[in-house]
């Protein structure tokens, strides 16, 4: 099994491989697995440089009655994927010179556990996916137009601190999928709010209109398996509006309601299977369709100050909820395939992220074994 989390946190095209995918949205923190159960959350630590993390095991949340402190240069909100068991990689751009900052683990932490790799890139916003073993796609926001790099095969394309450019003129910042380890699907929403589409698979394609609009904030983009794409955007009354690729031809738009400021969250446990978690006011909310039909949206737990990060666990009715409350706790909530646990509108306190360390802090948490395991 393998959980996956759409983009931003789901590279769902890859159901049979262990993959990563983007977990960066709205918020200060996101999460990731590598495989089934292991679930790592990262966010902002309150010193700098700093991010704080936190990883169930399956059994336990870990560290116990604390987080551990992950030296990072200039730490900003991360995007986190991983290609494989025991590989995770954490992206983000740091405060001083918007440069792309890189850290990742792979039995140890690399480039090492004190330092952070620069990729360059000159963007204000960056987001990952990992659509194959050894294999690692960042798209950037630089200016109105969007870059790109990629880790392949043991080497950086552009090498250096060079980064390709896929042009355009945005007002967002990109979204990412992948269906499969030939593709990778980019969307942005355009200065005049209309949604842009390009693709790579086989070369490059051109910008294309995907029509309706006019749009607002950052739009997702997600797949469930080959050939298959789901695209989401809010219009400017905040209703969510929903556009898919069924292997032939776009089908929709069709408008799913609900009242945002920031798209929801959309994850794929299954082919045929969506999942929408979303924050109306400080309440998150639910949409999911079966297969056959949307069903309506329903209220979650309640008093977050943040965006909800979703994972699904692939092949299983199974979804991970996590947010930070108006007191800067980390809270999660998970649906076990019969029913929502703590309860439909409670969930269980992971700890205090105004001050993460506590006496824990004076090792610097320097934790993690080859397998993940604490040391």
């Amino acid at each position: 099994m393998v959980y996956t989390k759409e983009v931003s946190l789901l590279l769902s095209g890859l159901a049979a491989a262990v993959v990563g995918v983007d977990t960066r949205i709205d918020t200060d923190f996101s999460a990731v697995s590598w495989e089934d159960p292991r679930v790592d959350v990262f966010g902002v630590g309150p010193d700098e440089p700093s991010l704080w993390h936190k990883f169930w095991t399956g059994w336990d949340w870990q560290p116990r009655g604390g987080f551990e402190r992950v030296p990072a240069a200039e730490a900003s909100p991360p995007s986190t994927s991983s290609w494989g068991e025991g590989r995770f990689d954490i992206v983000y751009v740091n405060a001083s010179g918007s440069n792309v900052l890189h850290k990742y683990y792979d039995g140890g932490w690399g480039p090492s556990w004190e330092d952070v790799e620069d990729l360059g890139g000159n963007v204000t916003f960056v987001t990952s996916t990992s659509r194959s073993p050894d294999r690692l796609d960042l798209v950037g926001r630089s200016g109105d137009s969007y870059v790109y790099k990629a880790w392949i095969h043991g080497g950086w394309l552009p090498g250096g601190k060079n980064w390709q450019t896929f042009g355009g003129d945005f007002g967002s910042d990109p979204a990412i999928t992948s269906w499969g380890p030939g593709r990778l699907d980019v969307v942005g929403i355009t200065k005049d709010g209309y949604l842009e589409h390009r693709y790579w698979q086989h070369g490059l394609s051109k910008w294309g209109i995907l029509g309706e609009g006019p749009f607002h904030g950052t739009p997702r983009i997600t797949s469930w398996g080959e050939d298959r794409l789901d695209i989401w955007a809010l219009g400017e009354d905040g209703e969510l509006n929903h556009l898919f690729w069924d292997g032939t031809q776009y089908q929709g738009w069709e408008n799913l309601g609900g009242k945002f400021t920031e798209t929801p969250q959309v994850v794929h446990w299954e082919a045929g299977k969506i999942d929408i978690i979303g924050k109306d006011g400080d309440t998150f909310v639910l949409k999911n369709f079966d297969g056959f039909n949307w069903n309506g949206w329903y209220n979650l737990a309640t008093s977050f100050a943040s965006e909800p990060v979703v994972l699904a666990k692939r092949g299983e009715n199974f979804l991970t909820v996590l947010g930070i409350d108006k007191g800067g706790g980390l809270r999660s909530q998970i649906w076990s395939g019969y029913d929502w646990q703590p309860g439909p509108h409670d969930t269980w306190y992971l700890g205090d992220l105004s001050w993460p360390y506590g006496l824990s802090d004076m090792k610097n948490q320097k934790t993690l074994g080859p397998a993940g395991e604490l040391k």
